[in-house]
């Protein structure tokens, strides 16, 4: 090992994508904004907000390009309502997206993107077929591997690569007590995910996740399934279980002046997983795309995109 490579791995700083760095020192990893990004944050208008203690549900949406970036995830959204209406599929608006529904009845203001969850068995159908069924030839799936080898499924526009949706599948299991479930989830979080290859087929992907999968879980078709986080995904959750009658059967709930599906007990599901959901949060992670520089022919493929 050169002398560089040496004290590289004691001591460096590089760029973290578009608006962070990472700091690594003595194998400490360490993620904190650039100079510019950190200085946008806290002039961010949300913090004036929670500040004056302003209704969280009546906050207005946001403006400029996160808003555009909003709106065009929305048209993907609807078109992949579509293609699940027309291969018979079901799915749900989950996580950030399912919490701005509740509180929001559309995205949280400070956030961009759109989380959907699917059962095993419907989301490999559409990974499948979602071509059969599209009529935006610029919209395919693409399995990702992201830098801590997490899968991502994202519903992705070939002419903006800033655009999309990401879908999350669930498997079904067997009913564990609290305590099995809680063990399980660290066992899951902790799943060694470099297995997943980045040259990998998905029907690779799909023996690795069933091998994976059914080293945790156990699934006897007891009469009170558990629904669980697929391990493809590494999940900040304590406890990634719930039973199967919080999610089935779907109802509908308005976001962004649409109906799409949400899970049976929306309030019980948000509440386990945020807590007090209608509080404002201690610190606004803000969306993917807020500070992004895009260029001009993205930005005008955007607002067309929109209409």
């Amino acid at each position: 090992m050169s002398l560089n490579n040496f004290i590289e791995t004691l001591f460096s700083i590089k760029d973290y994508g578009e608006t962070h760095l990472i700091l690594r020192i003595f194998g400490l990893k360490i993620k904190f904004p650039k100079r510019e990004y950190a200085l946008k944050q806290r002039e961010n208008i949300y913090y004036e907000y929670k500040k004056n203690n302003v209704d969280i549900t009546q906050l207005p949406p946001a403006k400029g390009q996160v808003r555009d970036i909003q709106l065009a995830n929305l048209q993907i959204l609807k078109e992949f309502d579509n293609v699940c209406t027309k291969a018979g599929l079901e799915y749900w608006l989950d996580f950030g997206t399912l919490l701005g529904a509740i509180r929001h009845k559309g995205f949280i203001p400070w956030d961009d993107d759109i989380d959907l969850g699917m059962m095993r068995d419907d989301y490999n159908k559409l990974v499948e077929n979602f071509d059969k069924y599209s009529s935006n030839p610029d919209l395919y799936v693409s399995v990702e591997t992201d830098r801590k080898n997490n899968i991502i499924t994202k519903i992705r526009n070939k002419k903006c690569n800033h655009i999309f949706v990401d879908i999350f599948p669930m498997d079904v299991c067997s009913k564990y007590n609290i305590k099995e479930q809680i063990l399980l989830s660290k066992k899951m979080k902790n799943f060694d995910r470099k297995v997943f290859q980045k040259r990998m087929s998905f029907q690779e992907l799909k023996n690795v996740v069933k091998t994976a999968k059914d080293g945790y879980l156990r699934c006897d078709n007891s009469e009170k399934p558990f629904v669980v986080m697929g391990i493809e995904y590494s999940q900040p959750n304590k406890n990634w279980f719930f039973p199967k009658d919080v999610y089935f059967p779907l109802r509908k709930m308005e976001f962004e002046n649409y109906e799409f599906p949400v899970p049976n007990n929306t309030e019980f599901y948000l509440k386990e997983s945020y807590g007090d959901y209608m509080r404002y949060p201690s610190k606004f992670g803000m969306g993917h795309t807020m500070y992004l520089n895009l260029p001009d022919e993205e930005k005008q493929f955007i607002k067309e995109f929109i209409k």
